[in-house]
């Protein structure tokens, strides 16, 4: 039984135990822990003879009794979850993808934004509702922005109403999509896109191609159109408002209805907002929310809500400007 460096490295801390591969994984980067765990993954039963070899390959002695060393996932999630922190754990369990197995797509995320247009601006509204769930925000607009207009709503409905895609015909897919790549050079249904996706899309989009698709969007739909906004802009937003925008909202809301939606604010939200009003005001507004008694969550987000309409209402009027993702300031 030949095996690869990296697999020998697997055996031999699959044998040496858990403390011997803390010791080994301190010493290592990310990337090095990522290749050494997806050898531990996809180890065969190493047969004791092996095991031996590689033992003595590092001066060390195999245990008496054990026959033969099995790997897999169970064994690479003990290892992991007990010698690195839990950031660095998880960081190597998502490369791996041992919660979901295989991902698909992964092959179009490396590819150009050019080439990747090139590539999927004539397949069809529903395939590419598909793709745009499964990349990033900023890859899924470039991608957005490069088809055609008439074309961009339709695909963002598909992905809005997408619930669970059988992982074999999502498989299949790609199995095509990374034959198309390579020739231009370049168990259960998995939960793809919904208007969470498709407001994370539009968040990394010009205002124009927001504007432009949620317009479309409403046609087909007000209330998926009214959705999507309420997830593209909530209320802890209010912190990227600009300090003259701040005081206009300030303008049209009222103390009561502002202290209640403070209720559930970060502490820079609520300094934002107190730097934007009279100290006698803000100081009121403290006290209120340092007596208040218990609050109904329900009723702290409606207020929030509330605040947020005339956030959107100020925006359109070009009162107000929000700082957005991807660097964007859309005013």
């Amino acid at each position: 039984m030949e095996l690869t460096g990296q697999q020998r490295i697997a055996v031999l801390l699959l044998a040496m135990g858990d403390k011997f591969t803390a010791d080994v994984f301190k010493r290592m980067d990310r990337k090095e822990i990522a290749g050494i765990s997806k050898a531990i993954v996809e180890l065969e039963p190493v047969p004791k003879d092996v095991v031996e070899e590689v033992l003595r390959s590092f001066h060390e002695a195999l245990v008496d009794g054990v026959d033969m060393i099995a790997g897999g996932s169970d064994a690479l999630k003990r290892m992991l979850v007990k010698n690195l922190d839990p950031e660095t754990a998880k960081y190597i369990m998502d490369t791996l993808n041992l919660e979901t197995g295989p991902a698909p797509f992964r092959e179009l995320e490396q590819a150009s934004p050019k080439l990747l247009s090139q590539m999927l601006r004539n397949e069809h509204p529903q395939t590419l509702a598909l793709i745009l769930g499964h990349l990033n925000s900023d890859q899924a607009a470039n991608l957005l922005t490069s088809l055609p207009a008439g074309v961009r709503a339709e695909v963002l409905i598909r992905l809005a109403k997408l619930e669970s895609v059988p992982q074999e015909m999502l498989m299949e897919v790609d199995k095509v999509l990374t034959r198309q790549l390579i020739a231009m050079g370049g168990k259960e249904g998995k939960k793809v896109g919904g208007v969470q996706s498709v407001a994370e899309i539009l968040n990394s989009v010009d205002r124009a191609t927001e504007e432009e698709v949620l317009s479309e969007i409403e046609e087909e739909s007000a209330q998926m159109a009214e959705d999507i906004r309420n997830l593209m802009f909530v209320f802890e937003d209010c912190k990227n408002i600009d300090d003259r925008g701040i005081r206009e909202v300030l303008k049209e809301v009222s103390n009561e209805e502002l202290t209640l939606a403070l209720r559930g604010a970060s502490e820079d939200l609520k300094e934002k907002i107190f730097k934007n009003m009279s100290e006698r005001a803000g100081n009121m507004i403290k006290e209120s929310l340092e007596f208040m008694g218990p609050t109904k969550l329900s009723d702290v987000e409606a207020a929030q809500q509330n605040i947020v309409k005339v956030v959107r209402k100020l925006e359109a009027e070009n009162k107000v400007t929000i700082s957005r993702g991807a660097g964007d300031v859309l005013v």
